[in-house]
């Protein structure tokens, strides 16, 4: 069990209820010092709480449905350098690692081993980021002077494609997911196509799939 000197809040994206319960129990154990502050399960929830109501630290699970979390992080970063960012995965680290590291997070631990998630998440309270990463000011100086030929889709438009590529559901199904008409699904994907330099959504979808920056 850690004691941190002060009493900072911390606040818990996952997309898995379970999970958060889990993060939320393992880390009032842990940490009695820190305190959980808001959890969301959405990306956009996450954008939302954290303008509103900014914690010490941010734990961020990088696979959401929706906004994906490198993605969640860029937006942050480029908003505010307020908060430091812990990433999170329960996958190889190296999957998400450059990905983490370019969209302005402050450290990436594996969810899947408790010792290391209290390690970081201590360490960067304590330093303001892991070895490797940028500090959060850095990172937020960097993705604002950031200049891309890529035009970057909307927050809908990032939804509505990461549900196509990652669940494969149709424009029905992407509506009723979202709370919009079938129309408006499909007007976003004509501009995500045109963003993409796509024929089709198919093609949108793997290039989206594909290594990118946008």
């Amino acid at each position: 069990m850690l004691h941190l000197a002060t009493t900072p809040s911390l606040a818990i994206v996952d997309n898995d209820e379970r999970s958060l319960e889990s993060l939320q129990q393992l880390l009032t154990n842990r940490l009695p010092s820190a305190r959980i502050t808001w959890m969301a399960t959405s990306g956009r929830e996450a954008l939302s709480l954290s303008s509103k109501n900014a914690p010490s630290l941010l734990l961020l699970d990088m696979s959401l449905e929706g906004i994906q979390g490198p993605s969640v992080c860029r937006h942050i970063r480029k908003e505010s350098s307020a908060f430091p960012i812990l990433a999170m995965t329960s996958f190889s680290l190296n999957l998400y690692e450059a990905k983490v590291k370019s969209s302005g997070a402050q450290g990436l631990v594996s969810k899947n081993r408790e010792d290391d998630l209290v390690q970081c998440i201590t360490s960067i309270l304590h330093d303001g980021a892991m070895p490797g990463f940028e500090s959060r000011k850095i990172a937020h100086i960097r993705i604002t002077s950031e200049k891309t030929h890529n035009p970057r889709l909307t927050l809908r438009e990032e939804e509505i494609i990461n549900l196509s590529a990652d669940e494969g559901l149709l424009d029905a199904e992407i509506a009723d997911k979202l709370g919009v008409s079938e129309a408006t699904v499909r007007k976003h994907m004509q501009h995500i196509m045109q963003k993409l330099g796509a024929r089709t959504a198919r093609q949108a979808v793997a290039i989206w799939l594909s290594p990118h920056d946008y």
